[in-house]
């Protein structure tokens, strides 16, 4: 028999080489597959930090914005005119520029909130046609009753809610704010007249007053998603208010109030320009905010706010599930807060191991109210 050369031999691999090399392409399939899993959580996690905190900004910027143009220089009690509807914002008859409610749902829960509150605004609407179309007065001793727009700038205020007798206000260049009686044509007739020591020139702006309401949605009838939602509503008292989601993941809002003439154990409750000092200690601190009131004329008059302090939590859309292949979130907000005067663990149905799954962002700022009138 002859044997084949050694070079025509062909070499095998055996059995436990082949396991051995399954092995070694398995571990590292799996560490890349982990790795790439990891990033992907990682990336995920980051973008959605990144997200809730453009969410409180943004939040923050809209009511600041609000909360600084509220009042527009409306007139206030006793000055004429006042009784408005405003929508929302003259909830007894007389509009409030600035209307904080708190959110206490059982008198066991006082002093503290267990709900987030809301707060309504007073401020002014336009777009650029609504301008006047002739000067008013005519000379600065006379006084005038009406104003002159374009007929298209009157009907589209009218499509905003400014109805006949109504109560509804407009601002003339948000210096002078007066009720309107009737609109017609190009023509808005005002009560009472207004006697100036000033013109105001052909195509100065004018602003129709509106309600604005902040509030908090909690679901995804309101919020159009699974997480909370900031809420806008829109509110002239006389046509339907609309109500819109306008900041995703906002969780929470809370104002405290400084005040000027609330206390009338203080300076006899008469303005003067300072806020009001509570606890007698002659700086303006902590113990002078004012929360859980119920802020209505007569009571603890809102025409005396003059500083809001916001506070806005923003919290993540949907939770992390962890940087391994587990689908396992971890603890992202360690302990339940408390903003102002809410305490979050009072919430009705909170519950710690899901409230900890959501990392949150919470923003603090105070705000003049630089357009109430004094």
């Amino acid at each position: 028999m002859k044997h084949r050369p050694s070079e025509f031999c062909e070499a095998g691999v055996t059995l436990v080489e082949l396991m051995i090399g399954l092995a070694v392409a398995s571990i590292i399939i799996i560490a890349g597959f982990t790795v790439l899993t990891t990033t992907d959580k990682s990336t995920k996690a980051n973008e959605q930090t990144a997200a809730t905190q453009q969410n409180a900004r943004l939040a923050m910027e809209l009511i600041a914005r609000d909360v600084k143009l509220a009042g527009f220089r409306m007139p206030l009690t006793p000055n004429v005119p006042v009784g408005g509807t405003a929508g929302n914002c003259a909830p007894s008859g007389t509009s409030s520029a600035i209307r904080p409610v708190d959110k206490i749902s059982t008198a066991s829960v006082a002093p503290n909130d267990d709900g987030p509150d809301t707060i309504s605004l007073i401020v002014p609407r336009t777009n650029p046609g609504w301008k006047l179309s002739q000067g008013v007065p005519v000379s600065p001793s006379s006084s005038f009753s009406a104003i002159n727009l374009s007929a298209t700038a009157v009907t589209e205020m009218q499509g905003e809610g400014m109805a006949d007798s109504s109560g509804a206000y407009i601002s003339i260049g948000g210096v002078v704010t007066a009720q309107v009686t009737t609109a017609s044509g190009g023509t808005i007739n005002l009560s009472p007249a207004q006697t100036l020591p000033v013109t105001f020139p052909q195509n100065t702006q004018v602003y129709l007053l509106q309600c604005i309401t902040y509030s908090i949605g909690q679901d995804a009838a309101v919020c159009d998603t699974t997480g909370p939602c900031l809420l806008r509503t829109v509110d002239t008292g006389t046509a339907q208010p609309t109500t819109t989601n306008i900041v995703d993941g906002v969780e929470d809002i809370q104002f405290a109030l400084g005040c000027d003439g609330c206390n009338a154990a203080i300076k006899s409750g008469v303005p003067d320009g300072v806020i009001d000092d509570w606890n007698s200690n002659n700086t303006f601190d902590a113990a002078d905010w004012q929360t859980n009131r119920v802020w209505a004329p007569l009571t603890f008059d809102p025409a005396t706010i003059r500083l809001v302090q916001v506070n806005v939590v923003a919290r993540q859309t949907t939770r992390d599930q962890g940087l391994g292949e587990a689908q396992q979130g971890g603890v992202l907000t360690a302990a339940p807060l408390t903003i102002s005067d809410h305490l979050h663990s009072a919430d009705a149905g909170y519950a710690l191991s899901t409230y900890q799954q959501f990392r949150r962002r919470v923003l603090t700022r105070t705000v003049a109210a630089r357009n109430v009138e004094q």
